[in-house]
């Protein structure tokens, strides 16, 4: 049976405004007294705060996640470039390689044959995206409407598993997938196509 309160946070915001707008209209007729008018419109106000503080706080964490993966993308550049160089300097010897482990310990992998998996969950914060890493740099994450034909430009690049969706005001079906980078190149074959519902937050 649906429920008259809203669960989706942009109408929810708007119905508990328009509760402050309506009770005192309504007061005598409800036998609400002054007191409780005042006391529930304070009610009304302090959860809309709450709302706007954890947007805020999303959004804010958000920013920090996307500077934290431009931070790590450029720093791994340079160190490629400084540890390259290293390996041509005349007293580089592949102790110095090993101790600072700058050489690769895996078996040599087709790249071609990549493809990362992808799970999706909810969670307070947003949807969670865990993928695998593959030995790569990390991957770019793409996103669109359910039912829509084209993917559009990434949503984000992620070194670092998982990945949060935190975008607000997001209703309805999703998809998702990932697609491994190495070096700003794509690797690889893109991973399964994952659905999930967005509920507005």
């Amino acid at each position: 049976m649906p429920d008259y309160i809203p669960s989706a946070l942009p109408k929810f915001t708007d119905w508990v405004g328009l509760q402050t707008r309506k009770r005192p209209d309504y007061a005598a007729a409800l036998g609400l007294t002054p007191q409780d008018v005042q006391d529930r419109a304070a009610a009304d106000a302090a959860v809309l705060l709450a709302n706007t503080e954890a947007a805020d706080a999303l959004r804010t964490s958000a920013a920090k996640v996307a500077a934290r993966d431009e931070a790590i993308r450029v720093y791994n550049t340079q160190a490629r470039l400084d540890i390259a160089r290293a390996k041509t300097a005349p007293g580089y010897t592949e102790a110095i390689g090993k101790d600072c482990q700058w050489l690769t310990t895996t078996d040599a992998i087709d790249p071609t044959t990549l493809r990362p998996t992808l799970e999706i969950r909810d969670s307070a914060e947003g949807l969670v995206l865990k993928w695998s890493k593959d030995g790569q740099d990390g991957v770019q994450v793409y996103r669109r409407a359910a039912g829509a034909q084209d993917w559009g430009r990434p949503l984000a690049f992620d070194s670092r598993s998982p990945y949060i969706d935190t975008e607000i005001n997001l209703v309805g079906r999703y998809e998702y997938y990932v697609q491994l980078m190495k070096d700003d190149r794509p690797v690889g074959q893109p991973s399964d196509i994952v659905a999930a519902m967005h509920g507005g937050r």
